[in-house]
C-alpha cells in the first residue's frame, strides 16, 4: 500500500472542486486533505453513474437475509473464519476461489445499507474489503513488459486474487458500486476512502498494463478482455480526478471500439458462440455504451450499430416464455427473477445495478431505451410493456444456430437447432460443447427438451456436460461428435454444415450435417433434417451414412420436473407440473431399443444444471440401434392438458405421414432434383402437404421448390427456383 502523500500525487489537484484538497496537501496536512477529498466526492456532480444512484432510499423494503449472513463471513455459500484465507478452495474448484475474490457479495452489503441505513453493513464492508487489501498487495508486473502476451497469459489464468478477469469484475461489480453505496455513510472515514481509492488505482494500473488478448486469433480478446476493460472504463470515466484517468478512459474505449468490430459474428453473436458468454459480452458492451453516453464520451456509429446487433441476437434466441437458452457453456436465464441466473459461484450474471441486477432483463431494457426498440421492452417485461416482436424463424449460420418458432406468445412453440462452429477456433473452442445438430425445444410455457447446461469447469462432470451424450443428438460407437482432450480442449472438432433452411407461415425446415464421426475407422456422416409443421409437431430425421455396422445412440433430455411414461412402440410421454408435455415417438422402431436414465453417476447420464455448481437429476432417453447405414426418424409433439392423439408412419425411405384428430400431413424429403414420391412430383428439398379429414388436399408447401405436381395436377411450375417460400403454397 502506498503512503498517503504518494496517493495525493496521483490526483489532479488543479481540477475544479479540489481546491480545498490542494490547500491542505500544500500545508502537509494529510488528514485534513483526506477529509476534504471525502467532502468533495460526496458533493461532486461532474460525472453520472447509472439510474437510481441519486441518493439512498432508507425505508424501502429490502430482504437483508443474504447481507446479514455476509456480515457473519458467510461468503460464496461457505462460512469462513474471521481470519479469511483469500486463497482457500473448500470445494476443490478454483472457480470458487476466483469468485471469492471477485467480491460481488460486498455489493449485497451495499444494497442492504442503501435501503436500511444500518451502519453494520458499512462496518462489515470495511472489515472484509480492508482485510483483502492488506493481505493481497498488487503483484510485481514489471516482468510482463519483457515477455510476449502469449507467454504471460497462461501465468495469469490460475491466479486467484489478482487474476486479470477477477480484477475487472471486482472493479465494476464491487468497488465502484460500493463506492456509491457507502459514500454518505458516517462510517466511511477519510482514511478508509484513501485506502479504497489507492487499491482501485492499483487495479486500474494493472488492467491498463496487462490485457488478455489472443494474437493467434487476430488479437481478439473474448470475454476476459471485455470484463477487464469494463473495470478500466469505469475508473477512467467515473474518476477523472486522477491524472491517469484520461489514459484509462482512452485505452478502455479504444479496446471496446476495437473488439466490438472483431468479436461479432455476422448475425450479432459473440465469437465464442456460447449463449452465456454472449450475454456477458453483450452486457459489457452495452453497460459501457450507456456509461459513455451518460458522460458525454464519444462512441462511434459502428459501436452503436454492433451493440444493437448483439442485443438483437439475444432477441433472436429468446424462448417465447421469457427464458434464455443454455447453449454450450451457459446457465439458464429468464426475465422474471431477481437475477437472471444464480450459480453457487462462477455466476455469469455479473450485473450489480441498483434497481435491477438481472443482466438479461437489464440488457433488453437498455436496448429498448438506447435504440428505441419497443420489441426489446416487450421481451424484457414479458409483454407488459412495449410491442410484440415481429421476428420469425431464422437461420444464423455464422453463429451456428437456426431458430424455429410459431410466434411470441407465452404458449407458442420454439426450437433452436445447433449447426455451426464450436467457438473461437484458436482457443480450441473452450466454451464449446460436442453438441453438433442438437436441438432445444419449448412449448406451452415450458422447456420440453433441454440442453443440460455446464455445471462445473473441472473434472469428469465437466467432460460429461460438454459431451454429445449430454445433448439431444446422436453418438456413434459411444464417441462424441467432437472429441475432447480434457475438460477444456478438443482433440478433434466436428465441422457442421447448414445445407438448407426454409421458413413459411406453415412450416420451417432445416437440414444440417457434420463430419465429426468421419474420423472413425469406418467413417460415419450424420445428417439431421428437422421439419416443423406449425403449430403442431417436429419431425426429426437422422440419417447416418456408413459402410460397416456401428452402435448409434440417440439421446433426448427432459427437465427435472418431467414425469416420463413409456407407451407402445417405444414412444415416451413426458409431462410437466403444469400439465404441459411432449411426446417422443420413434417412427421406425425396427432394431431399436430404449433405455431410461435419471440421475445416474456410473455412467453419468440424466442430469440438468441450470446454474453453475448445481446439478439435479432429470429424465433422459437413450434409443439405440446397431446397423450400417440407417435412418432414425422421431416425431416430437408438444401438447397441453390432455392426451395427445397422433399417429406416424414411414411409408418409404423419405416419405412420412403424421395424422392428428383433424388432418393428415404428408412429409416428403427431397434433394433439390426432380423426383416422384407417392402422388407427388416435385424438385424441392422438402414438401409438406396437409389433407383434411376427408382425404382432400388442403394445403401444400415446399422448401426451395420450382415444380410441384399432385396426381398430375400442376401446383407450382416456375423456371426459377423460389427462395421466397411463401409463394410455394397452394391457395
Amino acid at each position: 500500500m502506498q503512503d498517503i502523500k504518494t496517493f495525493f500525487s496521483w490526483l489532479d489537484l488543479d481540477r475544479k472542486g479540489l481546491e480545498a484538497v490542494k490547500a491542505e496537501v500544500e500545508r502537509n496536512n494529510d488528514d485534513a486533505a483526506a477529509e476534504a477529498l471525502l467532502a468533495y466526492f460526496r458533493t461532486r456532480d461532474n460525472v453520472t453513474y447509472y439510474d437510481g444512484w441519486e441518493k439512498p432510499k432508507p425505508g424501502t423494503p429490502f430482504d437483508t437475509t443474504k447481507a446479514d449472513a455476509i456480515c457473519r463471513n458467510h461468503l460464496v455459500h461457505v462460512d469462513l473464519p474471521e481470519d479469511i484465507d483469500w486463497h482457500a478452495d473448500p470445494h476443490g474448484d478454483p472457480e470458487w476461489t476466483y469468485c471469492l475474490n471477485r467480491h460481488e457479495f460486498l455489493t449485497e452489503l451495499g444494497r442492504a445499507y442503501w435501503y436500511t441505513g444500518d451502519e453494520k453493513y458499512t462496518q462489515a464492508w470495511k472489515r472484509i474489503l480492508g482485510d483483502w487489501i492488506v493481505k493481497n498487495p498488487m503483484p510485481d508486473m514489471e516482468w510482463m513488459l519483457h515477455v510476449d502476451g502469449e507467454v504471460s497469459r497462461p501465468h495469469f489464468m490460475k491466479q486467484g486474487t489478482w487474476r486479470p478477469l477477477t480484477i475487472g469484475i471486482r472493479m465494476y461489480t464491487s468497488y465502484v458500486p460500493c463506492f456509491y453505496h457507502f459514500l454518505d455513510s458516517p462510517e466511511l472515514t477519510p482514511k478508509f476512502l484513501v485506502t479504497m481509492l489507492t487499491s482501485m488505482v492499483e487495479h486500474a494500473r494493472h488492467t491498463r498494463l496487462y490485457y488478455t488478448r489472443h494474437k493467434s486469433y487476430f488479437n481478439v480478446s473474448p470475454n476476459w478482455g471485455l470484463m477487464e476493460s469494463n473495470g478500466l472504463a469505469h475508473m477512467g470515466i467515473l474518476f477523472p480526478e486522477f491524472k491517469e484517468a484520461l489514459d484509462w478512459k482512452a485505452e478502455a474505449m479504444s479496446r471496446f471500439e476495437e473488439q466490438i468490430r472483431m468479436q461479432i459474428c455476422e448475425e450479432g453473436m459473440q465469437v465464442e458462440r456460447a449463449s452465456g458468454y454472449h450475454l456477458v459480452c453483450t452486457f459489457c458492451f452495452t453497460q459501457i455504451l450507456d456509461l459513455a453516453l451518460r458522460n458525454q464520451v464519444r462512441v462511434s456509429d459502428t459501436y452503436m450499430a454492433n451493440a444493437e446487433k448483439m442485443i438483437d441476437f439475444v432477441v433472436s434466441i429468446m424462448k417465447p416464455h421469457g427464458v434464455y437458452p443454455m447453449l454450450k457453456d451457459a446457465d439458464e436465464s429468464d426475465v422474471f427473477g431477481e437475477r437472471a441466473s444464480g450459480g453457487l459461484w462462477e455466476d455469469i450474471n455479473n450485473l450489480n445495478m441498483l434497481e435491477d441486477h438481472n443482466d438479461l432483463r437489464w440488457v433488453l431494457k437498455a436496448g429498448a431505451r438506447l435504440f428505441h426498440r419497443p420489441d426489446m421492452l416487450w421481451i424484457a417485461t414479458h409483454g407488459e410493456q412495449g410491442e410484440k416482436p415481429t421476428l420469425g424463424s431464422l437461420a444464423m449460420p455464422d453463429s451456428g444456430f437456426a431458430v424455429m418458432r410459431s410466434g411470441w406468445d407465452h404458449d407458442d412453440l420454439y426450437c433452436v437447432y445447433t449447426c455451426g462452429e464450436l467457438g473461437v477456433m484458436d482457443q480450441s473452442c473452450v466454451h464449446g460443447n460436442a453438441d453438433a445438430l442438437s436441438v432445444d425445444i419449448s412449448g406451452h410455457g415450458e422447456t420440453l427438451l433441454i440442453d443440460p447446461g455446464r455445471y462445473l469447469y473441472e473434472g469428469p462432470w465437466r467432460v460429461w456436460f460438454k459431451s454429445t451424450a449430454a445433448h439431444n443428438s446422436i453418438t456413434v460407437d459411444g464417441q462424441d461428435s467432437s472429441e475432447l482432450a480434457d475438460e477444456w480442449m478438443f482433440k478433434t472438432k466436428a465441422k457442421s454444415t447448414l445445407r438448407c433452411f426454409s421458413s413459411t407461415e406453415k412450416f420451417d425446415y432445416v437440414d444440417g450435417s457434420h463430419d465429426g464421426f468421419e474420423r472413425l475407422g469406418d467413417p460415419v456422416t450424420h445428417r439431421r433434417r428437422v421439419v416443423f409443421v406449425k403449430p403442431h409437431f417436429w419431425l426429426v430425421v437422422d440419417e447416418l451414412t456408413a459402410k460397416a455396422q456401428h452402435q448409434y445412440d440417440q439421446y433426448w433430455h427432459f427437465g427435472p420436473e418431467a414425469q416420463v411414461t413409456e407407451g407402445k412402440d417405444l414412444s415416451v410421454t413426458a409431462i410437466y407440473q403444469n400439465e404441459v408435455g411432449i411426446l417422443v415417438k420413434p417412427v421406425r422402431t425396427d432394431g431399436l431399443s430404449l433405455t431410461h436414465h435419471r440421475g445416474s453417476e456410473d455412467p453419468i447420464q440424466g442430469w440438468v444444471s441450470y446454474d453453475y455448481a448445481v446439478k439435479v437429476p432429470a429424465p433422459a432417453l437413450q434409443y439405440r440401434r446397431t446397423a450400417g447405414q440407417t435412418t432414425l426418424a422421431t416425431l416430437l409433439v408438444p401438447f397441453q392438458a390432455g392426451d395427445v392423439e397422433v399417429t406416424a408412419k414411414s411409408v418409404g425411405e423419405n416419405h412420412f405421414e403424421v395424422a392428428n384428430r383433424h388432418s393428415t400431413f404428408v412429409i416428403l424429403l427431397g434433394d433439390g432434383t426432380p423426383q416422384t414420391i407417392g402422388d407427388f412430383e416435385f424438385d424441392a428439398e422438402m414438401l409438406c402437404a396437409e389433407f383434411d379429414a376427408d382425404g382432400k388436399l388442403a394445403d401444400c408447401s415446399a422448401a426451395k421448390a420450382s415444380l410441384i405436381k399432385y396426381q398430375g395436377q400442376t401446383i407450382l411450375d416456375a423456371t426459377v427456383r423460389h427462395k421466397v417460400d411463401r409463394s410455394n403454397t397452394l391457395s
